[in-house]
């Protein structure tokens, strides 16, 4: 039975894989690959009379004088050989706009490109948001994001089944003659014989499974958590992590706080600051600020000693918009053992850690996945044909009576 439910999880599964496999092996690279694809706009030095970047709030504002938008993420961590990149939305009052991303020189604050996420019509620029929102199913809107997420929640579950079958069948003896029989046949599912190109597909199917199988677990559960919350946040919560800090929402939105971006920040870091002592951590860099209308605060990102990610900042802290006393924090990897773990599966899943080697390693397993599924089609196909020659040998073998 379960080889039956492994072959026809695998087959619903094979579109979903292939695109996670093909587009994953490229997104460790995203922002590289991103500017490569536009370096006419993407990389940027000093001018004579300004040798460091401005500051984020500075290039922000200088981009709202530009153009009718504004910006609710501020980056205040900003580079000095490339554009600072940031998504924007209408400014109020403003009707809707044809782009929703803008490049802007950290030098002048100046615009340097203007276009729709995603949209492969705006440029080569999108190529690689583009191949981002096809590996989430977001290309297809929140249906496909959902179907996306049901393909991670069937991934997950059929790598136990598929682990499950590597194991050989039980013999009667003694428990530890058993024992070190099965196992002798079993190391034989971790090896890839080679002659018989039959045999030797099944052998790469199953022993890439086997030595990858942790991570590929990870990536599936991890792909479920990010493409269909609704289900991985209450099983998350059952085995012990919990929701995290989220400020409270307000009746009715406050599109315009009374604290400047300058006030916030400075409410925000001393806030911080106390945060780091009382808690026994590091600051060591701000990552981002951003206003949140909904619940009328603002959100300081700051890189910690507590972050474990190789870039950026992902420890966070909350303030209220009209009068800078901080509403609550949350550590980067939350609160429980549970909640690290879901961390870092997702710090595994976007290659966050471990620099380059892993982010090499994360587009060899992206491309192996891809063998994984094509692999198991050919195994599908072969015994379909298999089955099919045996029922028509047996039809001519015992012909049906004449009626």
């Amino acid at each position: 039975m379960w080889v039956r439910v492994h072959r026809w999880a695998g087959l619903f599964l094979t579109g979903f894989l292939l695109i996670a496999g093909l587009t994953g092996a490229l997104l460790p690279f995203e922002e590289s690959l991103t500017f490569a694809t536009r370096p006419d706009r993407a990389w940027a030095r000093p001018g004579p009379d300004t040798r460091l970047p401005l500051d984020g709030i500075t290039i922000a504002e200088r981009v709202e004088r530009a153009l009718p938008v504004s910006v609710p993420r501020v980056e205040l961590d900003i580079p000095h050989d490339h554009v600072v990149r940031m998504f924007v939305l209408p400014a109020p009052g403003k009707g809707a706009l044809p782009y929703d991303v803008v490049w802007a020189d950290p030098y002048t604050g100046a615009v340097r490109l203007t276009y729709k996420w995603g949209g492969v019509t705006d440029g080569a620029q999108n190529i690689i948001p583009f191949l981002f929102a096809l590996h989430y199913g977001r290309l297809f809107g929140p249906l496909g994001e959902t179907a996306f997420g049901i393909a991670a929640l069937v991934w997950t579950i059929d790598c136990f089944i598929g682990l499950y079958l590597t194991f050989p069948p039980r013999r009667q003896g003694g428990l530890r003659r058993t024992v070190f029989d099965w196992w002798t046949r079993w190391t034989q599912a971790w090896t890839v014989r080679t002659g018989h190109a039959t045999r030797m597909t099944f052998d790469v199917h199953r022993a890439s499974g086997l030595w990858l199988w942790p991570l590929l677990l990870v990536f599936a559960w991890s792909a479920t958590a990010l493409s269909l919350p609704q289900v991985e946040v209450p099983v998350r919560l059952v085995f012990g992590g919990s929701e995290g800090f989220a400020p409270a929402l307000l009746a009715a939105p406050r599109p315009s706080p009374a604290l400047s971006r300058r006030q916030a920040l400075t409410a925000a870091s001393e806030a911080f600051t106390r945060l780091a002592r009382d808690h026994h951590f590091a600051l060591l860099g701000w990552q981002d600020l951003t206003y949140l209308p909904g619940a009328g605060a603002y959100r300081l990102a700051a890189r910690t000693s507590l972050d474990r990610a190789d870039t950026g900042g992902q420890t966070d802290i909350w303030i209220d918009g009209e009068d800078g006393r901080m509403l609550g924090w949350a550590p980067p990897l939350g609160n429980t053992a549970t909640d690290h773990m879901v961390a870092w599966a997702n710090l595994l899943h976007m290659a966050q850690v471990f620099g380059l080697p892993y982010r090499l390693f994360v587009s060899a397993l992206g491309v192996t996945l891809c063998v994984l599924v094509i692999t198991g089609v050919i195994i599908w196909s072969k015994k379909r044909a298999g089955s099919r020659k045996a029922k028509v040998s047996r039809t001519l073998t015992h012909p049906p009576p004449p009626t």
